[in-house]
């Protein structure tokens, strides 16, 4: 039997069995058990999303960790997980085009002004309104791996002109790909629309800073499913009430939930999304998961495992 603790957000006994229901067509021997449990004592592997991590690092029989997601700050965050032992990612192509269905939903019902025409509904008014003319825009994507690369060359097939930002160089036929700060800066100061879609590493965080808005064109979209720490959201709150960013789309947030007293909830020139732009699909990513425990048990280097300098 592979005992594997399972935490997820304050999951509830239905997901933990939907994912072992999953995991156990892939190895029957899977046996999920609850991080909180006493039976997590023996758990080698441990699948997480936002583990209270001083539990996890009491369990000590445990021989790798998998996220429950693309990301893995919600492991690596305050460096309570100091000693060597693997991390894995979810690399899924579902996620990777649910985050690119996300992004073109947000860049369409900008340069359409969907959320005016919804105003109008609401106020009876039967008019057309000013549509962005797409063949002037550029689009830049800061970060263009498994999933941010899938959603640049999308965006490119729908007709728009697109640039991509990394850490290291890419190469994606049709997107000018670019690395450094000099040619971060060239991208905030030539591009329309900005998405963010980095990883959270001590480099990415508050990259997107009063700085960073002031360089980028006034009326600029900015789309962030990223985290929510990439983004100082007192400066972002500004500058869209100065109408410097004249529309921001979220997904993600310094505090999750995003509380109700946050100002971010009050502008018009903001839209909330409650993190859902590439949720985990069980049933996409089983067969990985499942792959990455029996490695893990095996004394194995599983396939999609971090470089924990990097922070991904």
């Amino acid at each position: 039997m592979s005992v594997v603790a399972f935490y997820s957000n304050n999951s509830n006994v239905e997901l933990q069995n939907e994912w072992e229901n999953r995991l156990k067509v892939y190895d029957p021997l899977i046996t999920l058990v609850p991080l909180l449990s006493d039976q997590a004592e023996y758990a080698i592997t441990a699948l997480l999303w936002k583990a209270p991590l001083e539990r996890v690092k009491k369990l000590k029989n445990l021989q790798g960790l998998i996220s429950l997601g693309q990301g893995v700050d919600h492991i690596l965050k305050d460096n309570i997980i100091n000693y060597e032992i693997p991390i894995v990612r979810i690399v899924d192509p579902f996620m990777a085009k649910s985050m690119s269905h996300w992004v073109v939903m947000s860049v369409l019902n900008y340069i359409r002004d969907t959320f005016g025409y919804d105003t109008q509904q609401k106020n009876k008014i039967y008019k057309p309104r000013k549509e962005i003319n797409f063949t002037t825009l550029k689009i830049a994507v800061y970060g263009i791996g498994a999933i941010g690369s899938v959603v640049a060359k999308d965006l490119k097939q729908l007709g728009f002109k697109v640039d991509g930002w990394s850490r290291t160089q890419k190469k994606i036929p049709g997107i000018n790909c670019f690395i450094g700060k000099n040619k971060f800066k060239y991208l905030l100061k030539t591009c329309d629309i900005h998405i963010c879609l980095l990883p959270l590493t001590i480099e990415t965080n508050n990259i997107f800073n009063n700085s960073s808005f002031k360089t980028m064109k006034h009326g600029s979209c900015f789309i962030n499913a990223g985290r929510g720490e990439q983004v100082v959201e007192e400066h972002l709150i500004e500058n869209c009430k100065s109408g410097h960013i004249s529309a921001a789309i979220l997904d993600v947030y310094r505090k999750e939930p995003l509380p109700k007293q946050s100002k971010l909830w009050d502008l018009k020139e903001i839209r909330i999304w409650p993190h859902v732009a590439a949720e985990t699909n069980p049933e996409t990513a089983a067969k990985q998961i499942a792959n990455a425990i029996n490695h893990i048990e095996n004394g194995k280097i599983p396939p999609n495992t971090i470089v924990r300098k990097l922070g991904y």
